[in-house]
């Protein structure tokens, strides 16, 4: 009996556990695009990419490409829901800038990226 008893609070304990669990948010992006002197850059053209990953065993292939403009103080910012590592490519004029990101989960990441 006293077993049994055990048994029950273990099992007991691990339900409570997985049902307080925190509930995952989207990662998100902030890329801060800057000039050579530091000072923020408006209306750049931010592409995030990931090209042609392949899950292995569902045989699915995903190609991420997100894109938005710079707000007056020079940031994109970008939502996802999945982890990832993404290349950052950022055009403006006649300026551009090659970076990359890895995205956490629940996590906002901040990139500052500057053109030349």
């Amino acid at each position: 009996m006293k077993s049994f008893i055990q048994v029950l609070t273990l099992v007991t304990v691990v339900l409570l556990s997985a049902a307080s669990c925190k509930k995952t948010e989207p990662c998100e992006a902030i890329i801060t695009v800057v000039d050579p002197q530091g000072a923020p850059v408006p209306g750049a053209r931010v592409v995030l990419r990931q090209d042609s990953v392949v899950n292995p065993q569902t045989g699915v292939r995903a190609d991420i490409l997100e894109e938005e403009f710079t707000s007056s103080n020079g940031e994109a910012i970008f939502e996802f829901k999945w982890e990832a590592v993404l290349n950052v490519e950022v055009d403006v004029d006649t300026l551009s800038a090659r970076d990359y990101i890895r995205l956490e989960q629940s996590e906002t990441v901040r990139k500052t990226v500057t053109v030349r």
